[in-house]
């Protein structure tokens, strides 16, 4: 939608007029130099000229460029991309897809789904709330790949979420990988909070770097870490891995039993870990001035050559 900066300019739409109304007669032998193209138009605001019947195209292009030069003056512009506030925090998600993922224990829709159907949908929808946040995507199994780097498009973060399938990176847990490989990811250097989201459905059956020594390294590292079990059993031995790893880090361990729970824990995540919500959304201005005023000179210079072949 076009907005105006400057509306009072508005104000200025009658002045020709006025001037035609007010302006005293421009006497026939004036000593100022005026141009020939000028010298017509103040005549035609003057008592002089108010009884001379000119071409009525000439008025109306007249009438046009003085419109679009106070549309100009007024300061024409359109709000286009929201300017994203940064939070100062990288949040990189760890998806689970080993073969345990697809068990349809979980419910979507009224219908049973498997379980990283239910992960996919849900955790798409959490991405994208987190405007502001550098989020970054792991899918892992047996092996661990950076899915999406950390970016601030966060749409376009959730878009890839549709593409991951159950075995892309194997069909065991290694969920020492995993967290090795966000720790990789986070860039040290950078004056940020860094926070990793591990969900899986509690085993960890893969891998020399085991889960506890991973979240040890994270922790050296200022890497705090959120664990999810996501999953309608799971087994104590598997939800005492994930709960340990959260608790070496400063983190909290998550159990989500069915689709209401994850959404709650996606909640409670999205409170511990706020994106930032500026009363007001800042957003870049496309200004449309200079091309009025383009148009105003071409109406204007077709004005001048009308003059010129009068003369």
């Amino acid at each position: 939608m076009i907005e105006l900066l400057r509306p009072w300019a508005l104000t200025l739409l009658p002045l020709p007029l006025l001037a035609w109304w007010a302006l005293p007669p421009l006497a026939a032998n004036a000593a100022l130099p005026i141009p020939l193209a000028v010298r017509g138009l103040i005549s035609g605001m003057s008592d002089q000229g108010r009884g001379r019947q000119g071409r009525p195209e000439d008025l109306w292009l007249k009438a046009i460029g003085w419109v679009l030069l106070i549309v100009a003056l007024a300061g024409p512009h359109s709000r286009d991309s929201i300017l994203v506030a940064p939070t100062g925090r990288d949040l990189m998600i760890a998806i689970d897809l080993s073969a345990s993922m697809e068990q349809a224990d979980m419910a979507l829709d009224g219908a049973g789904a498997a379980r990283y159907m239910v992960v996919r949908e849900m955790v798409g929808d959490f991405i994208r709330s987190r405007k502001g946040d550098r989020v970054g995507l792991i899918a892992y199994g047996h092996e661990s790949y950076l899915i999406s780097p950390l970016s601030y498009d966060v749409d376009a973060v959730a878009a890839v979420m549709t593409e991951l399938e159950i075995g892309l990176p194997g069909h065991r847990t290694d969920l020492g990988r995993a967290i090795g490989l966000a720790v990789k990811t986070f860039d040290p250097e950078q004056e940020v909070s860094r926070v990793l989201v591990l969900l899986s459905d509690g085993e960890d059956n893969s891998g020399e770097l085991t889960g506890a020594d991973a979240a040890e390294l994270a922790a050296r590292n200022g890497i705090r870490i959120h664990t999810v079990g996501f999953a309608a059993d799971i087994e104590a031995d598997g939800a005492e891995v994930l709960r340990n790893i959260a608790q070496a880090t400063e983190g909290r361990f998550f159990w989500a039993s069915s689709t209401a729970d994850l959404a709650a824990t996606s909640r409670e995540i999205n409170a511990m870990e706020p994106a930032t919500r500026p009363e007001e959304e800042n957003h870049i201005l496309r200004d449309w001035s200079p091309y009025v005023v383009v148009l105003a000179l071409l109406v204007l210079g077709g004005l001048v050559v009308q003059t010129v072949r009068k003369t």
